[in-house]
């Protein structure tokens, strides 16, 4: 799925503030900084909409979590109709690459959330990962393997 996402740049609004561009979040619908993190951020949720079909109402952004009784912040998160998390993602820069420690740092949100599927995004490059909760492991699977 390497820079899939790419394709929805066009979709994006932006606009002017007061110090820095912004960019508009359909989930939190509002404008939030544009950093790059946030730009593979935003387009990855329009593949989520777009692609997936996955309904707006069952995305969250940005929201805290408690893991050891420290806060951490998810990326994003979908979950299905009972509210139960299905796959988190974690964003990052597309200077940043896709590494063991990013796929950690996803897999840590995941002791909180306990979703099946994990995902870790730079924006050119795309890995998904199924939890099996039953024999303990994680697998990497193709997005065509995850069932929301």
């Amino acid at each position: 799925m390497s820079g899939q996402i790419l394709k929805y740049r066009d979709k994006l609004k932006f606009k002017s503030g007061s110090k820095s561009k912004l960019v508009f979040d359909p989930i939190r619908k509002k404008y939030v900084v544009l950093t790059p993190e946030e730009f593979v951020r935003q387009l990855f949720i329009l593949f989520l909409i777009t692609e997936l079909k996955i309904p707006v109402k069952h995305i969250a952004v940005e929201r805290q979590i408690k893991i050891n009784n420290k806060n951490h912040r998810f990326d994003i998160l979908v979950f299905n109709n009972e509210a139960n998390p299905k796959l988190i993602v974690e964003c990052k820069s597309h200077k940043v690459s896709l590494s063991d420690a990013v796929a950690i740092q996803v897999s840590k949100y995941n002791i909180a959330l306990k979703a099946k599927y994990l995902c870790i995004t730079n924006g050119i490059q795309t890995m998904f990962f199924e939890v099996d909760y039953i024999n303990q492991t994680i697998k990497s699977v193709e997005i065509s393997q995850i069932n929301i």
